[in-house]
């Protein structure tokens, strides 16, 4: 009797189908395939039912359909950013500090200037996205000016790629940080002549200084949801979240149980609980929540010297003690590949942030070992669904590309990164090394699968731009003229496949989104132009209209 109660309580808890939408009158880029183009589109049940021409859909589609007309503007497939931090995107969203208009250290000053004013004493002010590459002197601050106008109030703001940041004093004090403080494994504490910190903590180091941070004021699903709302207006349907700790998770399972998740979130666990969390946990396939992925680190960022080299830096070529610069191993290579074997044995994926070359070469090495290695394996190929991936693979020996393809790696990879770092690449690696940078075509012609992102809020998350710095490799102010190392462009197939198709491949994802076909999740955008044929230059102004997940429309421009 309790199994037939149980059985009657589902069934009336069952959702009613929503009516069919027939959308119409409409330029569609299908992503698909077997029907490239379409005009019309019906939506039943949020799935798409069918495409085509508008009289065979309202053959099929039911009397009360809803019908609406999109008046000729482009339907695409819900854009997917393969690589995001959400929390991140949504504390500056809620007003946490941002410098990313910041063009020298005393704008940065004065901006933190204005934020204690208004601070209670002992507040701390938080902030971030300063990028010293775009001050006139270039060179990496100190917190004296800093600290000077903040004595009272602990300041800490994260360097753009957000693995560096400078601490004002009061800030180091509460976080112990003193001449006697050495550098960390994977990190650096940088000093100046006398032996005091300058403020600035590289990689590993800022952990020292995180530990004395105190609790968000906002609430993790807070800016969780604030994050989702600012995704939805600029056509992002999917978003691929880095490195969250279990209890992160958790308020994600529990947005997602409330119905407040809209958003489809892709969760890669932070390595630091990895292991532990899928032995527990195992891999959650939600209906907008997956948690099958675990995201590591390799070395730091090119921008702050971090990123792990095979040579010493051109514009930094020994360090203080006269050593050859190499930049940093943030983890060490055997832990990439027992993290890799654990995944491989318990079925989650595993993506590792890489940068430098050498850093890209030893994670390549240690999938491979992991591969080579795995009890079920009788060589890379027999692990059809490993999809291991290498997050960012910005500056790769030119040797490395083709392993891609050939161990199955996916590149995770941020256009905009590009057109951000391309003004001093050459100044840090060298013009030869540079032929390596951010290499899309190459990877693409060498059979490697590229999923497109942002990294936001390190960069902006429009996708827009991710689209239009793939495709020009230029600046928004349209230089170079012929673009940055243009033979590395892709097309503009090529780059919207980036951000749809390949990157719902690298989350397992490729038969539900990604692509507008029969019985594939409803999940699009209608955009005011035609990115597909538009001039190149209009790219980046696009307007999104209308987003929709599952049928359901959670944004209009209206």
């Amino acid at each position: 009797m309790r199994h037939i109660i149980l059985l009657v309580l589902c069934l009336c808890a069952a959702p009613t189908h929503a009516a069919d939408t027939l959308y119409f009158n409409a330029n569609i880029h299908t992503m698909d395939a077997a029907q490239p183009r379409a005009e019309s589109m019906l939506v039943r049940d949020g799935k798409i039912d069918s495409l085509g021409p508008l009289e065979a859909l309202e053959q099929r589609a039911d009397p009360k359909a809803k019908r609406i007309d999109l008046k000729g503007n482009t339907l695409l497939p819900g854009l997917i950013d393969a690589h995001g931090h959400l929390q991140g995107l949504g504390a500056f969203g809620m007003g946490r500090l941002d410098l990313s208009a910041a063009r020298s250290f005393s704008d940065v000053v004065g901006a933190v200037k204005e934020q204690v004013a208004r601070a209670k004493p002992g507040e701390w002010v938080l902030g971030g996205r300063w990028d010293h590459e775009s001050w006139p002197e270039k060179v990496l601050p100190t917190h004296a000016s800093l600290s000077s106008i903040s004595p009272n109030n602990p300041v800490w703001l994260r360097r753009v790629d957000g693995h560096a940041g400078i601490a004002n004093a009061e800030a180091m004090k509460l976080a112990r940080i003193s001449g006697n403080t050495g550098s960390p494994a994977g990190g650096e504490v940088i000093k100046d002549n006398a032996g005091e910190p300058t403020g600035v903590l590289i990689d590993n180091a800022m952990g020292l200084l995180d530990k004395a941070l105190p609790d968000e004021s906002a609430t993790t699903a807070d800016m969780l949801l604030k994050a989702q709302e600012m995704c939805f207006s600029v056509g992002l349907t999917s978003v691929h979240d880095m490195g969250l700790s279990p209890q992160e998770v958790a308020v994600y399972k529990q947005l997602e149980a409330d119905g407040r998740l809209k958003l489809r979130v892709y969760a890669l666990v932070s390595s630091f609980y990895a292991m532990r969390y899928f032995e527990e946990q195992g891999v959650y396939l939600g209906d907008r929540l997956t948690v099958r992925a675990a995201k590591a680190y390799m070395d730091g960022a090119m921008g702050s010297r971090g990123a792990w080299m095979l040579e010493p830096y051109a514009d930094r070529p020994v360090d203080d003690a006269g050593k050859p610069y190499t930049g940093l191993s943030v983890s060490e290579p055997a832990f990439i590949e027992d993290l890799a074997k654990h995944g491989l044995e318990k079925g989650y994926q595993v993506c590792v942030h890489a940068i430098g070359d050498r850093g890209n070469r030893e994670v390549l090495d240690a999938f491979e070992r992991a591969l080579s290695q795995a009890p079920t394996s009788s060589g890379p190929q027999a692990h059809p669904d490993r999809r291991f991936r290498i997050e960012h693979a910005q500056l790769l020996s030119p040797s490395d590309i083709p392993r891609f393809a050939s161990l199955g790696v996916i590149a995770s990879m941020q256009p905009t990164h590009c057109t951000s770092d391309m003004r001093w690449v050459d100044v840090r690696v060298g013009p030869e090394r540079a032929n390596g940078a951010y290499a899309w075509a190459s990877l693409l012609r060498s059979g490697a699968i590229i999923a497109g992102g942002s990294d936001f809020p390190v960069e902006s998350h429009n996708p827009f731009l991710g689209l239009y710095a793939a495709v020009t490799r230029k600046n928004l102010d349209g230089k170079p003229e012929d673009g940055w190392h243009k033979e590395e462009r892709v097309t503009r197939e090529e780059a919207l496949r980036m951000f749809t198709c390949s990157a719902a491949y690298a989350a397992f994802m490729e038969d539900s989104i990604g692509r507008l076909a029969p019985r594939m999740q409803a999940d699009f955008i209608v955009i005011d132009r035609d990115i597909m044929n538009c001039g190149g230059k209009d790219i980046p102004g696009t307007r999104v209209l209308r987003t929709v997940v599952a049928g359901e429309t959670v944004f209009s421009a209206e």
